[in-house]
């Protein structure tokens, strides 16, 4: 569901969006990959996340508010996504797609 989320936001971004904040992306991102590596509900998922939240500088309760408020707003949110779609690819090793050039019809 999370990969079907951000593929909707490639699609649907518009040039008007917010820039999404970097430092909750790279947060974020690893705050789903801590979940996924550990489980929800383990003491390491837990040591984990709240070593991501220091890592970045957060305390829970700012972590909490920052991301409710890009849930609060649908173009804040599609331009997150798109973030965090693009920083795990950047994890993963997956280029960056680069525009076609239309060639002239003649």
């Amino acid at each position: 569901m999370f990969f079907g989320v951000v593929a909707m936001a490639l699609c649907a971004c518009s040039d008007s969006a917010p820039k999404a904040d970097e430092r909750l992306v790279a947060a974020y991102v690893e705050m789903r990959v801590a979940e996924q590596t550990y489980g929800g509900e383990s003491s390491e998922s837990r040591t984990a996340r709240r070593d991501v939240l220091q890592k970045y500088g957060y305390t829970r309760e700012e972590f909490l508010k920052a991301c409710d408020k890009v849930l609060e707003d649908e173009k804040r949110w599609m331009s997150f996504q798109t973030a965090v779609s693009e920083r795990i690819d950047s994890l993963l090793g997956i280029e960056k797609p680069k525009p076609v050039a239309k060639k002239d019809k003649k």
